[in-house]
């Protein structure tokens, strides 16, 4: 039986709950997503059922949402998916490690840096999610007017896959694979 499919099970982490009032459910921790001791049991859990991966969608402004929304929302803090994930990667063994970053707000050697340092604290454990990122708001934090326009954040973001691969490739204990999916 040599061409035995599996099912892989990832679980998207960031925020905690993607409800806007699941804080409110009775037993729920409301502070989930700024509390590491919380974020380690759900790792460990996650872990002790067999799931593949943790994922941690990272956000560089607030959600384009209106301000009463965002008042009664838990997903508005959360920690740093760089610096957040080695620290799970001490607390867990096998479960995989995903983190967003973006190819607009970034640069390519940045990105490289920290996953292989996380590839290399996880023991090969680190996965890249790429975005280009779609939220103008973003712009602003980084001393921009404007979004960069949708066509140049995607040829930017073929550019910097290409490098980022590169120089991670380049690295002793790191291997890339250049399965990238582009939608």
């Amino acid at each position: 039986m040599g061409n035995r499919r599996q099912l892989r099970l990832g679980a998207f982490m960031r925020p905690v709950s993607i409800h806007t009032a699941a804080w409110r459910y009775p037993g729920a921790w409301p502070d989930a997503n700024f509390n590491f001791t919380h974020l380690k049991q759900f790792a460990q859990t996650l872990e002790r059922g067999k799931f593949d991966a943790f994922f941690m969608a990272d956000h560089l402004a607030l959600l384009n949402m209106p301000m009463p929304a965002l008042k009664r929302s838990a997903t508005v803090t959360s920690f740093d998916p760089m610096t957040l994930l080695p620290a799970l990667a001490m607390v867990t063994e096998h479960l995989g490690l995903i983190a967003t970053a973006s190819t607009t707000y970034n640069e390519p050697y940045h990105v490289a840096r920290k996953f292989a340092s996380l590839n290399h604290l996880s023991g090969g454990r680190a996965a890249w999610h790429v975005v280009t990122s779609g939220n103008p708001d973003e712009a602003l934090n980084f001393g921009l007017d404007e979004h960069v326009e949708h066509a140049e954040r995607y040829r930017r973001a073929r550019d910097f896959i290409d490098v980022v691969l590169n120089r991670m490739g380049k690295l002793p204990g790191v291997s890339t694979r250049e399965k990238v999916a582009r939608t």
